[in-house]
């Protein structure tokens, strides 16, 4: 898994200088990174993230009051605080951040870091994992929940759609689907249609009440009724996952 990584910091050489160290870890998919903690959080309404860099002395607040109001909303989002002064990092450990690094980024402290990140990330994907025995059409399939982008029902048939492949399974009721996912962080979004919370990275407005979820891994999107719209949006928060319905798409 990918750790989706942003990075906040008003001082562009301080945000090359993160970059460059980060490019030794593939895993870390550095996403966004912004000036301001406005655009921020705006790009955080609509899409997920794992780990944030923040700088503590900003241009118009402390990073401290950025991290005060990310605790709040988005729980589950890592911070590492960056700083030009060791000695901040007192008043910082009440926001549990996974680390601090003092400009410039030491390596080796870098390094202790982003090992703590990948043990937090390895304990998500523990309690996150189950496997699964579905039934095809001819024989059955065991598949790791957290390969599963959604499954849906269409033409009397049931699919079930991964990254790599669809699969066609035997006629369970979308109740029993829904009994076999749910608690493993899926939700019927549609009556035809229940998909991994922990993969929705948009929520789109179509027009005439109507939604439809962007996934990751996935190339189209999946329908979201409007009766169940609200209820998306409050499982992904219950999840730590925060979305919003940004302005209408343009047919």
């Amino acid at each position: 898994m990918n750790i989706r990584t942003l990075i906040l910091d008003d001082d562009p050489n301080s945000r090359l200088a993160a970059r460059t160290a980060l490019a030794d870890y593939p895993e870390v998919e550095i996403v966004s990174e912004f000036e301001k903690s406005g655009e921020l959080f705006a790009f955080l309404e609509g899409r997920t993230a794992h780990l944030l860099f923040l700088d503590i002395e900003l241009y118009e607040e402390m990073g401290f009051e950025v991290a005060g109001r990310l605790k709040e909303e988005y729980p589950k989002l890592m911070i590492v605080f960056l700083t030009g002064h060791s000695s901040y990092a007192i008043d910082g450990y009440g926001f549990q951040p996974v680390g601090f690094l003092t400009k410039p980024v030491n390596r080796e402290r870098l390094s202790r870091t982003i090992e703590e990140v990948r043990r937090r990330m390895g304990e998500w994907r523990e309690q996150s994992s189950a496997r699964l025995m579905f039934h095809l059409q001819k024989g059955y399939r065991i598949l790791d929940v957290r390969d599963i982008c959604y499954v849906e029902r269409r033409s009397r048939k049931n699919y079930l759609h991964t990254e790599s492949e669809t699969l066609q399974i035997m006629n369970y009721t979308m109740r029993e689907l829904e009994g076999m996912l749910s608690e493993h962080g899926f939700f019927l979004c549609h009556q035809s249609v229940i998909l991994s919370l922990y993969r929705v990275t948009l929520i789109r407005d179509v027009g005439r009440q109507l939604y439809e979820a962007v996934l990751r891994g996935c190339d189209r999107p999946v329908p979201v009724s409007r009766n169940r719209y609200e209820e998306l949006l409050h499982r992904l928060k219950e999840t730590g996952i925060r979305a919003a319905l940004p302005e209408r798409q343009e047919k």
